[in-house]
């Protein structure tokens, strides 16, 4: 299991340069980086947090690997290890890698609700910002989660401030993104019901994420069911709502068929009520002291540790709606499977969206653009930074970074 571990490492560390490689030097004649779209800025930021977090998790899978087959101490205290070395390296991972799931997220909410609303995204350079913000912020914030296994009171002030700090990002794009949609005229499709679901759960995980910086609430709520409530909201509301989003934005362009409306309102209104039957309940589970990862427990009257007879309650309607949920999915499949085969062909732009795939035909043809015959981008938008095309500041900073912009010595 270990060895599989840090192959995964290795094939993410390899497509990760694939990702950085095609954003630097493939984009579209015209398009600057400040004229990409937000689900590919979402792409590129996520990638570069996976680059600085994932050695430290290959570092101590390595360890761990070398512990179990050579012998080495790297985590025996016996033998002068340390385990909370292992807390260390998991966590420097483990706390980016959430964002490195949900940026990609965001980033198709970004491109569904500017779709849907018929209008271009709300604050495109602050979101831009926003989204490096969460990246740099999410790498200070991981020693929240060994807030119970000791750890000197300035580092915890500081720990607890920097993880409070990464709410303002993440609300400046929930507010973004509430703009965009009141200064359009909203379209209501599958794809836009499950982004309004992300926006509803995603808002409400981040709330409950607010507990846990609070050191004395965090010693509480430690390993109890409101940890799973708070970690669920964000992932399954945020990034599986997110997915589904983007399945059935982009199906019709991958495939050339249109999915079943009818089907995908009927999957979002099983699946959106029953996630919240699952979850919802969790966070006053937690709070009466449900712990999590226990496969039995206990109803008591003990004054000073009781779970109510209710818990048994709860846990029977959340295991229920667990079900339900599950069944919901099966929708989805049955929705892709058949409309792949004969659904209604698709145009090669069914919703009006406005970035470059969508200039393409249904399914898009192998190469999706003639290289000869590449689109290129004049319509310079109310955030460009120069009139006359040239980059600015945060644009030299990107290209002397990374890689330059190469014309082939021609001039424009």
């Amino acid at each position: 299991m270990v060895a599989g571990q840090i192959l995964i490492v290795a094939s993410s560390t390899i497509s990760g340069i694939n990702f950085m490689t095609t954003f630097c030097t493939m984009r579209a004649p015209g398009m600057g980086w400040m004229q990409m779209p937000l689900f590919s800025w979402s792409m590129l930021i996520a990638t570069l947090m996976l680059f600085i977090s994932i050695p430290a998790f290959g570092i101590g899978l390595i360890q761990v690997l070398l512990d179990r087959t050579i012998g080495t101490v790297f985590y025996e205290v016996a033998g002068g290890g340390d385990p909370l070395l292992w807390s260390h390296l998991f966590w420097y991972f483990g706390h980016p890698e959430v964002y490195v799931v949900v940026l990609p997220a965001f980033g198709v909410i970004s491109e569904v609700l500017s779709t849907s609303a018929r209008r271009t995204i709300f604050g495109y350079k602050s979101m831009v910002f926003a989204l490096a913000g969460i990246g740099i912020i999410g790498f200070i914030v991981y020693g929240h989660h060994m807030f119970t296994s000791g750890m000197s009171p300035l580092l915890r002030f500081v720990t607890m401030l920097t993880t409070m700090l990464v709410a303002v990002p993440t609300g400046i794009k929930i507010f973004n993104w509430l703009q965009t949609m009141h200064g359009g005229s909203l379209v209501y499709r599958t794809h836009t019901l499950w982004a309004l679901g992300f926006l509803v759960t995603f808002t409400l995980g981040g709330i409950s994420g607010m507990y846990f910086p609070a050191i004395a609430m965090d010693l509480h709520l430690h390993e109890t069911y409101f940890v799973v409530a708070h970690f669920h909201y964000v992932f399954v509301g945020g990034i599986v709502f997110g997915l589904y989003s983007g399945i059935y934005y982009w199906f019709p362009k991958a495939t050339g068929r249109m999915m079943n409306e009818k089907l995908g309102i009927l999957h979002f209104m099983t699946g959106f009520i029953s996630y919240n039957l699952i979850f919802w309940p969790m966070h006053r589970l937690g709070i009466q002291g449900m712990p999590r990862r226990q496969h039995t427990y206990f109803i008591t009257t003990d004054e000073y540790f009781a779970l109510p007879a209710e818990a048994a309650d709860w846990n029977m309607m959340i295991t229920i709606a667990a079900f339900m949920f599950f069944a919901s999915n099966l929708i989805l499949v049955y929705n892709m499977i058949v409309s792949g085969l004969r659904g209604q062909r698709a145009p090669s732009d069914p919703w009006g969206g406005w970035s470059m795939e969508w200039m393409v035909t249904s399914p898009p043809p192998t190469p999706s653009h003639d290289p000869s015959n590449l689109p290129h981008l004049k319509f310079a938008p109310e955030w460009a930074e120069h009139d006359d095309g040239e980059p600015g500041f945060f644009g030299r900073m990107i290209e002397w970074m990374m890689i330059p912009e190469d014309n082939g010595g021609e001039e424009e």
